[in-house]
């Protein structure tokens, strides 16, 4: 019986924000990070629980899948695994995962269907090959990449120190070609275990260390970028800075005597150094926008290019994005919604389709709806549970939009669980939490009673794109929330609970062919309302990843002040005995999780 399909199996291995793509016929079939099924928020380790993921969604096994790339920013695959046979790492691989992967024929494997790829170059296939453009550029920047002795491209290396790291790259393309322009490197410097990232001296690498000054956390970026309108303008020396045309990164002198890891145990937000750190993520975040708007300039001077395309961590700052679409002169800005290293999966898998296979491209990402479509049957046996039936009563609607809209413009907020989750950080409708955005005490009240995160934290608006005009500045749509748009000041007040303290707003536009039912109910809002916006935030708490499966939406839905829950078509709302069990419940888990972790650990010793 002849094949059907021609698969395509891509891989961020190992490092955080381990992830899988596959590639059905060219198209993007299924996408997840590991962190979605772990439930550990940048999930590291071995990639099998994503790769199984995927060929459980397809009905297929790895023997139906014709090539394999993977990725590791690290060192290239087949080096780090082998050093792995006879290094112990847990971030790597834990014990548990060194069992998985002596079984797995991908581990250690010596096949032609199984290659590598660098990571920049992984990055910038995840953005041009699933862009709209048939021609433009391609600007990659993010932390570190790989080594300049494991970079996939052709480029000259004369003058490159084997041991530099990828920083920022930038390439032309045209159809399924891509040709790198320029890269920067970050040089090797001195330092001890990971203080030799901290300290490399780049455009993501400094914005990392601001967060880690300000959070005690490399990777707590969007919380920095949340945090800079509140600082000074111009209080603290410049960080970055550039001069014709190459960067540059001042020492980190002994005057930044004040990061929070020093302070942890202090209550981080009536902490006396709060305005140093507002000052610190303000210039921060000024020095990096400026940054890159000039890079972006360039680079359209240089090419002639009208289509920007956009990946790597760094391009997942918004308010950076929104200063580029305006101001770099490009007709066109597209940014991969997983631009983060999530995204290296879908860069590998087309890096597969295109340069090894040869195939032509046909794929444009319209939406990041790529997870698993959970059927009515295990909503039903997520809530037939008895632990969830003691606590809620569900019934299901064949008015859903109506009813949740009505409930939501009475102050109420909804986990709303529908489709496929999203593939990437934000939350697009699939996996979040919606609220009523007329009122700002709408705010506070989800940063305190559900999300248990700061209070400086906004949140997002989701927005018919039809009407987006009328409430946000530009005419740019925004459907994966990567644009930092103006508020019209005519609709602040209407809508204060997702107006930041700088008056811009993190805009996910929403049109009906990419999500049918998000937009019948952004509709339904609008006829009760007249506002055709909703506040729209990630479906977890803080340090916990977007919910995947039912029982993860219930179980986030009973453990905070969310009001109700829709799965599909079913709304569920707690029982007033829910508020006397929660606790009982919660800390019977709580010792649970304490005693299995002690049984487990006893028996490995």
């Amino acid at each position: 019986m002849p094949k059907k399909h021609v698969y395509v199996l891509g891989i961020n291995a190992y490092d955080h924000d381990v992830s899988a793509c596959l590639l059905r016929d060219g198209d993007i079939a299924f996408a997840i990070s590991k962190e979605r099924i772990s439930r550990k928020k940048h999930d590291t380790g071995f990639y099998q629980t994503v790769v199984d993921y995927c060929l459980a969604a397809e009905d297929i096994s790895l023997d139906d899948v014709d090539l394999v790339v993977r990725n590791c920013y690290v060192l290239p695959v087949e080096d780090l695994e082998l050093r792995m046979v006879s290094q112990d790492v847990p971030e790597v691989m834990d014990d548990k995962e060194r069992i998985q992967a002596a079984k797995n024929p991908l581990y250690l494997a010596n096949s032609p269907k199984v290659v590598t790829v660098s990571h920049h170059l992984a990055h910038a296939y995840s953005a041009f090959a699933a862009c709209p453009f048939q021609e433009g550029v391609v600007m990659v920047v993010d932390g570190v990449g790989n080594y300049s002795s494991d970079v996939s491209e052709n480029y000259p290396r004369a003058d490159v120190n084997p041991l530099a790291r990828e920083s920022e790259s930038y390439y032309r393309f045209q159809g399924s070609k891509i040709e790198p322009l320029k890269k920067i490197w970050l040089n090797p410097v001195r330092g001890f275990l990971s203080d030799e990232f901290y300290y490399m001296p780049g455009l993501g690498a400094l914005y990392s260390r601001v967060s880690s000054y300000i959070f005690a956390d490399w990777n707590k970026c969007g919380e920095v970028m949340g945090l800079a309108p509140y600082g000074r303008p111009d209080a603290v020396k410049p960080l970055l800075e550039m001069k014709d045309g190459e960067l540059s990164v001042p020492e980190w002198e002994a005057e930044f005597d004040k990061p929070w890891l020093v302070d942890r145990e202090l209550n981080w937000e009536t902490s006396p150094s709060m305005q140093h750190w507002q000052d610190m993520a303000w210039r921060g975040q000024h020095d990096t926008e400026n940054v890159l708007l000039e890079r972006a300039i360039w680079l359209r001077q240089t090419t002639g290019a009208k289509n920007l395309c956009m990946a790597g961590g760094v391009a997942l700052n918004c308010v950076a994005n929104g200063r580029i679409a305006r101001e770099a002169g490009f007709e066109n800005v597209w940014i991969q919604p997983a631009a983060g290293d999530d995204g290296i999966a879908i860069g590998c898998a087309y890096y597969g389709h295109l340069a090894i296979q040869k195939n032509r491209r046909s794929f444009v990402m319209n939406h990041a709806y790529l997870g698993v479509n959970y059927k009515d049957d295990h909503i039903n046996a997520a809530t037939n549970r008895k632990v969830v039936r003691l606590q809620a009563i569900s019934r299901r609607s064949d008015k859903i939009c109506r009813e949740t809209a009505q409930l939501l413009s009475e102050g109420h907020v909804f986990g709303w669980f529908q489709g496929r989750s999203e593939f990437g950080p934000r939350a697009l409708g699939s996996r979040s939490i919606l609220a009523d955005p007329r009122t700002a005490e709408m705010k506070d009240k989800l940063n305190k009673r559900v999300k248990h995160r700061q209070a400086f934290r906004p949140f997002a608006p989701i927005v018919l794109a039809e009407r987006a005009n009328e409430i946000f500045e530009g005419d740019e749509e925004s459907p994966f929330m990567l644009l930092a748009k103006g508020v019209r000041l005519e609709w602040r007040d209407r809508i204060p609970a997702v107006v930041h303290v700088d008056g811009t707003a993190r805009v996910q536009t929403v049109r009906r062919e990419h999500n049918e039912r998000l937009h019948a109910l952004l509709t339904e809002f609008a006829s009760i309302t007249g506002v055709p916006v909703l506040l729209n935030t990630s479906f977890n708490v803080k340090g916990e990843p977007i919910v995947e499966t039912p029982d993860d939406a219930i179980k986030c839905f009973l453990t905070t002040g969310i009001d109700y829950l829709v799965l599909h078509d079913l709304l569920m709302a707690k029982k007033p005995l829910h508020k006397m069990l929660a606790p009982t419940i919660a800390a019977y888990s709580d010792i649970a999780a304490i005693v299995r972790t002690a049984l487990t650990t006893e028996i490995r010793h």
